[in-house]
Formats: C-alpha cells, sequence, structure tokens
C-alpha cells in the first residue's frame, strides 16, 4: 500500500513538472518593433454621475453629441462641463455647474468649460 501511495505521489509530482516546465520552454509570440502601445481610460469619467442621475440612452444633444475635449481629444463627459462634484454633492452644495439655474453667472460657467 505504502509502495502504491509512493508510485502515485511520484507521478503526480512528475506531471506536475513537466507541466510547469512547458510554459517556460514555450517561445513567446515576437512583437512587431514598429507596433506601440495605447493607452486608455479603464474607468468611464461619468461613473460617479450615473451612480444616481439616469443616464441618458441616446447619449448627448446637439453640438454637445459631437463634441471633443480639446485637451485629450476625447468625447465630452458630464464632468468636462460639469466640473468634478465634492463629497457633500448629494446634500445640494453649490458644486457641480447647473446652467439651468441661476446659480451662477456667465464667467463662473465659463471657468468651467474643459477643465
Amino acid at each position: 500500500m505504502s509502495v502504491l501511495r509512493s508510485l502515485l505521489t511520484a507521478g503526480v509530482l512528475a506531471s506536475g513538472l513537466l507541466w510547469s516546465l512547458s510554459g517556460i520552454t514555450a517561445t513567446p509570440t515576437p512583437q512587431e518593433s514598429d507596433q506601440r502601445w495605447t493607452v486608455t481610460q479603464q474607468r468611464n469619467p461619468d461613473a460617479a454621475c450615473l451612480d444616481c442621475h439616469k443616464p441618458d440612452t441616446e447619449g448627448m444633444h446637439g453640438k454637445h453629441a459631437e463634441a471633443i475635449n480639446p485637451n485629450n481629444k476625447l468625447p465630452v463627459t458630464c464632468t468636462n462641463c460639469h466640473g468634478q462634484p465634492s463629497p457633500n454633492h448629494r446634500e445640494g452644495v453649490k458644486d457641480v455647474m447647473r446652467f439651468n439655474e441661476p446659480m451662477y453667472n456667465v464667467e463662473q460657467q465659463n471657468s468651467v468649460c474643459m477643465s
């Protein structure tokens, strides 16, 4: 019985060793030398906004539908125009730009644009 157990243990160890060596000896596929990696954002900048505000299923409308942020050459997001919300945003703090209420003057509204 102990001989059988020893043979089984040796077989498991040998197969594990062969399996791990096959990954080491495999030749990686060569990459093209002129290919460059493109870094993209992994997190949606509007994720915090969409936690509470309903997403517009049709996207942005009018002039904003095709607007591109000149700073990063990506489509305009909520935070590009409305700014970053503070931790007290849910309590109604005057932190995010609202364009439909006379809460901010024109200079303040323009200061947030594409920041």
